[in-house]
This record gives C-alpha cells, structure tokens and sequence, in this order.
C-alpha cells in the first residue's frame, strides 16, 4: 500500500470565468507515481465550483461562463 500525496494548486482568476487546470492536476497525478489511485480536487472556496466537462467543444465553457 503506497502513502497518499498531497500538493496545494494556487490559481490567479477573474470574475465569472472558468479556468481549465486538467494539464495541472495531471501533472500532479503524474509526479506523484501512484497508479492506479484515485485524484481527490477540493476546491477551497466558497464561490468556486469544479466543473467536469468533456473539452471537445469551447462553446460549453463559453456557455458557462454567459450564465
């Protein structure tokens, strides 16, 4: 059984926008050599949401973001 690992992401945003951080998770995923494992985000904010989409079409984000 491996020990679990923890690393904090810091991210700068603007009002009302989405902000795409797969590359930066996996990053960590990759860097902390468990596999296979499970990736646990918290989001610590009280006005932040995680939004899991499928990246294939820019209008899904565009959407989110008119409201």
């Amino acid at each position: 059984m491996s020990m679990p690992h923890q690393h904090i992401l810091t991210f700068t945003t603007r009002p009302r926008s989405t902000l795409d951080i797969t590359a930066d998770v996996a990053a960590v995923v990759r860097a902390s050599g468990i596999a296979p494992g499970l990736a646990h985000v918290f989001v610590q904010h009280t006005s932040c949401s995680l939004v899991i989409t499928q990246n294939a079409d820019p209008d899904v984000r565009r959407a989110l973001q008119a409201g």
